[in-house]
């Protein structure tokens, strides 16, 4: 007997004492829980939308910035004439060079009656009262200084500033126009990082939660498909749509940031009946009742609910059945396996 041969033996009885369960494997199919696909749609907005007032009054000089154009790196927005406060600060710097002169002369007078008085060549009178003209000019430069830092702080005010980079949604106001402390003049948004609001149902919300990370948005008008994330969720509960209220972030991927996209998200969701998904090959038809047999040969009867809609690519037909005793994992054998 050659070598060969006794491999071929070997083979033909190690097939032979395999149990069944093991041979049947191959044409074994799963069933998968049924589910039903909801398209939710959303439009993109900015993630933060921030209205700019004037803090001062004033009447505008410039407007560095138009409608859709970023905020540039100085910050700026527009800005309010500034001639008067320029000829307030130029006051407050003369003020303070002739009240430092007097702190100067002063501080000089108060060392030579200190030095008198060692000498019993002056009252002490007069000493006193050049120590207080001494430290009342301290105390009015004290003041002039802390009122040119109001000054240079009202300065920085007379220009209405905003995020870099951030783009102009909304301007107000036009040159030369006359404005009032906490009048409106204009609108900014951040699109560098884009939301999309949506209402959900608690089946739909527990979805999206299990798969936070792992979302596809479809942008219909751009006809590109961008990863998202859950970004966050409104703890209270709206009562006229009875709907969670939640925002997901737009991930990398567009080529133009702006509000208004449409936006769509496709949830498959569990079917609360129990039914579950099963290639229809895998479905016997006996007198107008459906069966499934499992992999020890058992047969389970079920109610046949119609074909599958979902389509996974495969080219494979499914059919939705339920019974009390099949379940999504439990694993039937095909019909030429059933035979």
């Amino acid at each position: 007997m050659t070598k060969k041969f006794e491999e071929i033996l070997f083979l033909v009885f190690f097939v032979l004492i395999l149990p069944d369960s093991v041979v049947a494997q191959q044409g074994l199919v799963t069933a998968q829980a049924a589910v039903k696909t909801v398209k939710l749609t959303g439009f993109t907005r900015a993630r933060t939308v921030l209205t700019l007032a004037t803090e001062i009054s004033g009447k505008v000089e410039k407007i560095l910035v138009d409608v859709g154009d970023p905020i540039p790196k100085n910050r700026q927005f527009a800005c309010l004439d500034e001639t008067f406060i320029n000829l307030d600060i130029a006051e407050n710097q003369a003020e303070l060079r002739r009240v430092d002169a007097e702190v100067t002369y002063f501080k000089k007078q108060v060392s030579r009656h200190q030095m008198l008085i060692t000498h019993n060549s002056t009252a002490q009178s007069q000493l006193d009262d050049v120590e207080r003209s001494y430290a009342i000019s301290r105390s009015q430069y004290a003041a002039l200084t802390v009122k040119g830092k109001r000054l240079k702080e009202r300065k920085k005010r007379h220009c209405t500033t905003a995020p870099v980079g951030w783009n102009v949604i909304e301007r107000s106001v036009e040159p030369g126009q006359w404005l009032d402390v906490g009048d409106r003049i204009g609108t900014v948004g951040d699109f560098s990082q884009m939301l999309i609001p949506l209402a959900l149902s608690m089946a739909e919300y527990q979805v999206i939660r299990k798969s936070a990370n792992r979302l596809q948005i479809q942008l219909l008008d751009m006809n590109a498909t961008v990863p998202a994330h859950l970004e966050r969720v409104s703890p209270a509960f709206d009562e006229q749509s009875r709907k969670i209220m939640i925002d997901l972030q737009v991930g990398k991927g567009i080529s133009e940031r702006r509000g208004g996209l449409r936006a769509q998200l496709i949830l498959n969701i569990p079917i609360q009946t129990g039914a579950v998904v099963v290639p229809e090959n895998a479905i016997q038809k006996r007198y107008e009742e459906y069966w499934l047999t499992r992999s020890n040969g058992k047969e389970i009867k079920v109610n046949y609910l119609g074909r599958n809609d979902e389509n996974r690519g495969d080219g494979v037909a499914r059919a939705k059945v339920v019974s009390p005793d099949v379940h999504p994992g439990d694993q039937f054998r095909i019909r030429d396996q059933a035979k």
